[in-house]
């Protein structure tokens, strides 16, 4: 079925045309990082080897953290790195349907599509009795996760009341005069990021995150000891390092940076509206 027609998605800024001024000024997206990338930024200069055992630290294990930073990131955020599927039930509200363009904010932000937009009133998995309205008419704000049904010209639709000033209703709600409905709306549609596009402050935030992860975990491995001595037919040597302490700070400036970088894509993407107020 074909996607929605509206303004390109999963681009950032939200709405903004995906020519030269967005992607040629400088490297505003990216791939998801992989272990050799890690190991040139967040993990560089840290010598990824245990002191105990001369074991390297493998790039299964450091893809692990990757991993683990993107599923942190995606259960606080609520902000999906890799584009999911969701088909939510929303309740019919005849009021919504009648003034406020058909207003319906989804459980998910950051929408790269909506695939449908369907009516059902009934719970019977055999027989739906879907209704189903035309994508064409679905105007999206994808950062904030927000649709509402427009009729587009040029459009003829059988069984709909079309009007420039409440937008598109099915006409034999509104003759049996039907004021709600729980779970009457069905909505899929797909929320994340496209392949290669995920802003590159995003990308910062899930290396420093493994990063951090990897080396609360695995530190003590790499930096076991602070000083080492040496005696041998009375001759001795002592060796100070920074040892720990230097992983002690790598660590607090982690964190400190983590938590910067989730302010700041908190602010963009989390963003919070009063619809109504009594």
């Amino acid at each position: 079925m074909p996607l929605s027609n509206t303004p390109r998605q999963g681009i950032f800024p939200s709405w903004a045309k995906d020519g030269e001024d967005i992607t040629n000024t400088f490297e505003r997206y990216a791939s998801l990082p992989t272990a050799a990338q890690l190991k040139t930024r967040a993990l560089f200069g840290i010598p990824l080897k245990s002191a105990l055992t001369g074991e390297i630290i493998s790039d299964e294990t450091i893809d692990h953290y990757i991993s683990a930073a993107i599923s942190e990131i995606e259960h606080e955020l609520d902000l999906y790195i890799t584009p999911v599927t969701f088909e939510e039930k929303h309740d019919y509200l005849r009021e919504n349907f009648t003034w406020n363009y058909n207003y319906l904010k989804l459980n998910h932000p950051n929408v790269i599509a909506v695939e449908k937009v369907q009516l059902s009133f009934s719970n019977d998995v055999e027989n739906l009795g879907f209704v189903d309205f035309p994508l064409e008419h679905v105007h999206l704000m994808p950062q904030e996760g927000i649709i509402q049904l427009v009729p587009a010209f040029g459009t003829s639709l059988s069984g709909f009341l079309l009007s420039a000033f409440s937008g598109t209703q099915f006409h034999a709600l509104r003759a049996i005069g039907l004021e709600s409905f729980p779970g009457g709306i069905r909505v899929k549609y797909k929320s994340g990021f496209e392949e290669g596009k995920v802003p590159t402050a995003i990308i910062e935030l899930i290396e420093n995150m493994a990063a951090w992860k990897l080396l609360t975990f695995l530190g003590p491995l790499i930096f076991p000891h602070t000083s080492v001595g040496v005696s041998m037919d009375g001759v001795s040597q002592s060796v100070g390092t920074a040892g720990p302490q230097f992983l002690v700070n790598r660590i607090k400036d982690l964190e400190t940076i983590i938590e910067k970088q989730k302010d700041a894509i908190k602010g963009y993407y989390q963003r919070r509206y009063q619809i109504d107020s009594f």
